[in-house]
Order: C-alpha cells, then sequence, then structure tokens
C-alpha cells in the first residue's frame, strides 16, 4: 500500500512537471491568449484561460470516466476532431491575419484602459473554449497522458486528484501569462511590435492547421 501510494505521488509531481511544460510551449491556446491579451485587454485574456480551462474539464471528465480509450481506438471519431479543430485554427489564423493594424497612443496605454475591451468576454471565452476543445494535439496529449499514468487499480479519488491539478495549472499558467502581458510596465514595449506579433501568431495557427491536414 505504500509503495502505491509512493507511486501515485510520484506521478502526481510527474504530471504537474509535464502539464507545466505542456501549458507553456507554443501552441493555439498559447496563441490566442496572447492574441486577445495584446489586441483587447487583460479581461480578455483572462476570459480566454478561463474559455480553455472549461475545455479541458471536459478532456478531463471523458479521462476519468474511462471514454478516452473509445475516442483513441475510434480512428473515424479521431479523424473528424483533428480535421475539424484544423479548420477552426485556420480560421482563427486567417481572421488574425486580415485584421487592420491597431495602434494605441500613450494616452491610451493606462491600466484602466487594458482592463476596457471591445471583446466581450463570452467572446473570449468561447474561442479560449473551442480552441482547446477541437484542437487535435491536446485531445492525443490528454489521452497519451491519461493512459500512461493510469490503471485499473487507480482509486477515482487520485484520478479526481490528477485531473484538479492540471486544471489548476491552466488557469493558472494562462492568467499570469495574461497578467504579464497587459502589465503596466510592460505593455508600452510590447505595443510597438504587438501588430508584428499577431501576424506571426496568424501564421503560426495557419501553419499549425495545414500541419494538421497533411500529416493526420
Amino acid at each position: 500500500m505504500d509503495i502505491n501510494l509512493d507511486l501515485t505521488s510520484t506521478h502526481f509531481i510527474s504530471l504537474g512537471i509535464v502539464m507545466l511544460l505542456g501549458a507553456m510551449s507554443p501552441g493555439p491556446d498559447f496563441a490566442v491568449v496572447v492574441k486577445n491579451t495584446l489586441t483587447h485587454s487583460r479581461r480578455a485574456g483572462i476570459f480566454t484561460a478561463f474559455g480553455i480551462t472549461a475545455a479541458i474539464c471536459v478532456h478531463m471528465t471523458y479521462c476519468v470516466l474511462g471514454f478516452a480509450a473509445l475516442i483513441r481506438e475510434s480512428v473515424l471519431l479521431f479523424q473528424a476532431i483533428q480535421y475539424i479543430g484544423a479548420a477552426y485554427l485556420a480560421y482563427l489564423g486567417f481572421m488574425i491575419l486580415k485584421a487592420k493594424p491597431v495602434s494605441f497612443s500613450p494616452k491610451e496605454l493606462t491600466e484602466k484602459n487594458i482592463e476596457t475591451t471591445s471583446m466581450s468576454g463570452f467572446t473570449a471565452f468561447k474561442q479560449g473554449f473551442i480552441c482547446n476543445l477541437l484542437n487535435p494535439k491536446a485531445t492525443l496529449f490528454f489521452l497519451t497522458l491519461f493512459s500512461v499514468i493510469t490503471s485499473d487499480e487507480l482509486s477515482l479519488s487520485w484520478s479526481l486528484g490528477y485531473a484538479l491539478e492540471i486544471i489548476l495549472i491552466t488557469i493558472i499558467w494562462f492568467s499570469m501569462l495574461s497578467f504579464l502581458l497587459s502589465h503596466s510596465t510592460i505593455q508600452p514595449f510590447l505595443d510597438k511590435a504587438k501588430n508584428g506579433i499577431e501576424k506571426a501568431l496568424g501564421a503560426c495557427l495557419v501553419l499549425m492547421a495545414v500541419g494538421i491536414f497533411v500529416f493526420s
């Protein structure tokens, strides 16, 4: 019993490290949080983070309930997720690329204006939610992760603990990212390069979508 507890605790720590590195790595979730924070506001970035977290709750639900194996074994279902996700990433990328450059005056770069946004909280939440939910790499990541760390002997409480750990890491990291990018001391410097950053993020999303279509 002590050995099993030690192994489970080790998995808990290892999972946290892997999840944090996965969240920090550049990808669709990272891109959409950065884009919404720089283009709109801290508030938009945080609502996007909540949307990503809500989508991960969906991933965690089917993993904990044991539906992960069904998705993994269904080629047609997984391919459908891949193509729908790739189409959405391409759509987001093209929308960013065709958007007109936006600049702010020094007066607008205040903490008060950073908190206001033309993007509604619901829209930001929806973008984050759909981006993560339909991201085939996220689906594959969680399917692989849970198949490695879980077993028939793993208790429900530990499975829920793993899921909660992943959810907390996600919301904390992406909220921190949004706070950092919109901080009053950093935002003026980013504003000079924000249009170039946005176009680069849009191009990356399109390239990710193309890669999924070509290599899936």
